[in-house]
């Protein structure tokens, strides 16, 4: 129900069928009373939507009027200062016979391009046109060596060449400026001058050293060159514009003298003023001999800068034409893709199916290891001893793994646990010494790890730095403030009734299985059915698309970090209780088990995902393969290795998945 809506760039990446669909709402909503700011740089979009259009220079108002009153000239003179022209007239007498790209039959193995052969001549620019997904940019990437070719072959100048890596590419004379040139093409925080020349560092070193008076000119010869408009050359990219920014990566891949200059989307996000910049940038290049390829989703700027236009659709080259004489509706029609769906829409679903069920093969994990343990150690393992072992033996540890659940969702990680958890058993047992009840005894450690992990949170927000590094830290002070308490000495003979919270069982389970059902159904009714579980879940997965929907990082860090740092009080207790002492070590460890089980269980490392049931079974897992290992009389020395092997197997597993359901869509 918003009565205002900003709209930033919002066709950026949609195909023209959806831009259409867009424009439809746009009007629906104007003329259901709503105010919408639209901002773009796609100009005839500006024309064809606005009543009003206000033209914005180095953040002020330059003017703001009617539409009725400005056309697109008036609108380019406005925002560049002067006047400028977007497009080329490109003659029919233009001829350039020297081939300088040939591309024959080239396909990639992850079927994004097939059977492409196109070329390019020295001196000629070749636009790439296509709707999102038609298979330009993985052109482009396969041409760079960023993706493996199935089949096809590529020339440059004649020579046939591999293009097995970017290094190789580079070799042969090929460069490339991205399409993402904030993930791909900027060092953010580095200086102008040190993107300038981080690909050409080789050229001007002198063996491993870098001459600065060498790489001080080459940098401000590149800033000139490509006209970047920067008070200095030691300014951070970031204090760029978005236009600046591309001619610096423009000018670094200018400086390796390619012979083949691909750009992917060279103009996307940058003002009209940096755009004419860019084109004339291009024209000279092309000027000068070299072979230019522009890709673009941009049918007017494919026009205005191409000798020769290729359409592609779902993968392969739809149709060629003259730059001069093609009009966009030819290019459009050409460019429009096939209605069947591709064929790799099905293993698409399937691995989604797989990403989404992969409790079940935890499950039949644990369903193939006991049956073959059972089979081969029958004596030793199938036993009720044993099993409710086993289950003893996971239950603490799934309870301290439910709370890293927590915390990498959120997008942290605390590796302080194990330290928390020997704190907060000494102070426990200790209270329980001093004849406290056991509730009290409990509340002392819940609350202790409760505050030690919004301790962790609230350090880690105020620093500004990466949690990791705070935990890091924790391990050692929390496990010094240990120790300081226990003197050195164990804790043992504590009161029965302390004991009682864990030891013992109910129906012939032992009592922590209870608490880690409790907690298990706790988190995963948090996580799944309560607005703060899901935000946690929401900011791991995108921190910035949280912050812009209103979401508080800080909040929802110490929420999780705090109900984290109780699991770990939790524990602590039920430890003490279970084993009747506390030890030096206790704990020690356990941060290992606790990450093993939720990243074994599913939960992407980097946030954003995972589930208690799929943590209850990866800490299961590792209970049962170290009880495997020990039946198997293998020294407790390889059990580490064994863990970590499967964590590193687990990742892997997850990565490889994540990937190709991308690559399906």
């Amino acid at each position: 129900n918003a009565r205002v809506l900003f709209l930033d760039e919002p066709t950026a990446a949609l195909t023209q069928f959806e831009a259409e669909k867009l424009f439809e709402q746009v009007h629906r909503l104007r003329d259901a009373g709503v105010g919408i700011v639209y901002v773009s740089h796609r100009l005839a979009e500006v024309m064809d939507l606005a009543d009003r259009i206000t033209v914005l220079r180095d953040g002020a108002t330059v003017t703001s009027a009617p539409k009725s009153e400005m056309t697109i000239d008036s609108i380019v003179a406005a925002m560049v200062g002067r006047e400028v022209s977007l497009t080329r007239q490109v003659t029919d007498d233009e001829i350039h016979t020297k081939p300088c790209l040939s591309i024959e039959h080239l396909s990639t193995v992850d079927d994004c391009v097939n059977d492409v052969s196109l070329h390019a001549d020295a001196g000629e620019v070749v636009g790439i046109y296509g709707f999102v997904g038609a298979g330009r940019s993985e052109l482009g990437q396969a041409l760079f060596g960023m993706r493996a070719p199935r089949e096809g072959i590529v020339h440059v100048n004649g020579t046939k060449i591999e293009v097995a890596s970017p290094q190789t590419a580079m070799a042969s004379g090929i460069a490339y400026v991205p399409e993402d040139r904030l993930v791909q093409g900027v060092f953010r925080s580095h200086s102008v001058r040190a993107n300038s020349t981080v690909a050409t560092l080789k050229r001007i070193a002198n063996w491993t050293w870098i001459p600065q008076r060498a790489e001080a000119e080459r940098s401000n010869a590149l800033i000139t060159q490509t006209d970047v408009r920067a008070a200095s050359p030691e300014l951070p990219m970031d204090a760029l514009s978005g236009g600046n920014q591309q001619k610096v990566i423009l000018g670094r891949w200018l400086a390796v003298d390619p012979k083949v200059w691909i750009l992917d989307e060279p103009t996307r996000g940058v003002d009209v003023g940096a755009k004419a910049s860019i084109h004339e940038i291009i024209r000279d290049r092309a000027a000068d001999g070299m072979a230019v390829i522009a890709i673009s989703s941009d049918l007017p700027e494919v026009m205005a800068i191409s000798d020769r236009i290729y359409t592609m659709a779902n993968g392969r080259i739809t149709g060629e034409f003259n730059g001069a004489t093609a009009t966009e509706e030819e290019l459009a029609a050409a460019a429009v893709p096939e209605s069947e769906p591709r064929a790799s829409g099905q293993d698409a679903s399937t691995l989604r199916t797989l990403l989404r069920f992969r409790e079940i093969g935890l499950i039949v994990a644990l369903i193939v290891m006991a049956g073959v343990m059972a089979i081969w150690r029958p004596a030793e393992f199938a036993t009720l001893d044993n099993f409710l072992d086993v289950l003893a033996n996971a239950s603490l540890p799934a309870i301290v793994a439910l709370g890293a659940l927590l915390v990498i969702c959120a997008g942290g990680i605390d590796i302080s646990v194990g330290s928390m958890m020997g704190l907060a058993a000494a102070l426990a047992a200790m209270a329980a010494k001093s004849n406290a009840p056991p509730i009290m005894c409990l509340a002392i450690a819940v609350s202790l790890g409760a505050g030690m992990g919004a301790a962790n949170a609230g350090v880690s927000l105020l620093g500004r730095i990466h949690p990791i590094v705070v935990t890091l830290a924790g391990i050692s002070i929390y496990r010094g403030l240990m120790r300081v308490f226990m003197q050195g000495r164990e804790i043992m003979d504590l009161p029965t009734s302390y004991r009682a919270l864990a030891d013992g069982t109910i129906l012939g389970v032992p009592k922590i299985c209870y608490y880690l059902l409790f907690a298990a159904i706790a988190v995963h009714i948090f996580l799944n059915y309560r607005i703060t579980g899901r935000r946690i879940m929401a900011l791991g997965n995108s921190e910035t698309a949280a912050r812009l929907i209103g979401l508080s990082k800080a909040k929802l860090y110490l929420t999780a970090f705090t109900i984290a740092g109780a699991l770990v009080g939790l524990a602590a207790v039920l430890h003490t209780g279970y084993y009747g002492k506390v030890q030096a070590n206790t704990g020690a460890g356990w941060e290992l088990q606790a990450i093993a089980a939720t990243v074994i269980g599913g939960t992407n490392i980097m946030g954003g995902r995972g589930t208690a049931l799929g943590t209850v079974l990866g800490a299961f897992l590792v209970a049962l393969l170290s009880n495997v290992l020990i039946l198997a009389q293998v020294s407790s020395y390889w059990q580490q290795f064994f863990v970590g092997v499967l964590i590193l197997v687990a990742v892997l597993g997850d990565a490889a998945l994540q990937r190709r359901t991308g690559q399906s869509e």
